[in-house]
C-alpha cells in the first residue's frame, strides 16, 4: 500500500477548507451532500471557477474554517444527509485527506473526491482503504504534455501525463462510481481532442460547458453552446 505524507506545492498536515455548503442536491448525482472545498491547487487553469481556493492570497477576504468545525457541522446536519463531497482546489495533494475521509466515514457518510488525477498515489490508498465511493476526474485536454500545459498553466512532464493516465485507470478498474468529466472551451479544444479524450476512459467522458462569468485569469476562449456539446457527445460516445 503506498504511504503518505506526498509531496505537493500546498499539502497541509490538517485539511484545509476554504468553503462550506451544508446541503447540496446536485454534487452527489442521487444523493444529498455536503460539499466541503479545500484550499490549495497543484493546477493554475485560466478557466478555473473557484480562484480564491487556487491562489487564495490574490482574494481580499482569504477565509479558513478549522476542519474540526466543518466535522461539526456535518456531524449536526448527518441525519438530512447521505454523504460529502470534497474538492477544491485540489484535494489529493494534501497529506491530511485519508484521515479526514476516515472522520467522514465514521459518521457513516458516502465520500465523493473531485480530483484532477495527478495524485495517483493518493487515489490508490483511498481506493484500497475504501475511503471513497464515487470519484470525479477531471480531464483537461488529451495526454500530452504540450496540449495538456495551454490548460492547466503550469508546465506539465510527460510524467504527469502519465500518472493522470494511472489515475484514469485505477478509477476504471476499481468498481466503484466513477465520472470523467471534460470542461470545453470554444478555440481551444477542437473534436479531434474530444475523441483522444474519450479514448483514454473507453468512452466514459461528460462533457461540460465552460463558464466565463469567473475565472482565475484572463482567456482567450468562448462557451460552446447545448447543441454544440450534445452533437459532439454523441460523435464520440459521451454524455453531455
Amino acid at each position: 500500500m503506498p504511504s503518505y505524507p506526498f509531496n505537493g506545492e500546498e499539502v497541509r498536515r490538517e485539511l484545509p477548507v476554504g468553503g462550506y455548503i451544508p446541503q447540496s442536491f446536485i454534487d452527489y448525482p442521487g444523493c444529498i451532500a455536503a460539499v466541503i472545498f479545500t484550499v490549495g491547487c497543484n493546477f493554475r487553469c485560466s478557466y478555473c471557477h473557484n480562484p480564491e481556493l487556487v491562489e487564495p492570497e490574490r482574494t481580499v477576504v482569504n477565509r479558513r474554517i478549522p476542519f474540526h468545525e466543518v466535522v461539526r457541522l456535518v456531524g449536526r446536519n448527518r441525519s438530512c444527509l447521505d454523504g460529502v463531497v470534497v474538492t477544491g482546489g485540489e484535494p489529493a495533494i494534501h497529506a491530511s485527506l485519508p484521515e479526514s475521509l476516515r472522520t467522514f466515514r465514521k459518521l457513516g457518510l458516502l465520500v465523493k473526491l473531485d480530483t484532477n488525477g495527478s495524485c495517483p498515489d493518493m487515489l490508490d490508498l483511498l481506493l484500497q482503504e475504501r475511503l471513497v465511493d464515487c470519484v470525479a476526474l477531471d480531464i483537461k485536454a488529451p495526454l500530452r504534455p504540450r496540449r495538456y500545459e495551454e490548460i492547466a498553466g503550469i508546465p506539465c512532464s510527460g510524467a504527469m501525463m502519465k500518472r493522470i493516465e494511472r489515475s484514469c485507470s485505477l478509477l476504471l478498474n476499481s468498481g466503484i462510481d466513477v465520472i470523467f468529466r471534460s470542461t470545453l472551451l470554444k478555440g481551444i479544444h477542437a473534436s479531434e481532442d474530444v475523441e483522444e479524450m474519450a479514448a483514454v476512459v473507453e468512452g466514459r467522458l461528460v462533457l461540460q460547458r465552460f463558464r466565463p462569468e469567473r475565472t482565475l485569469g484572463p482567456l482567450a476562449a468562448g462557451a460552446f453552446s447545448d447543441r454544440e456539446l450534445h452533437a459532439l457527445a454523441s460523435r464520440f460516445c459521451c454524455s453531455g
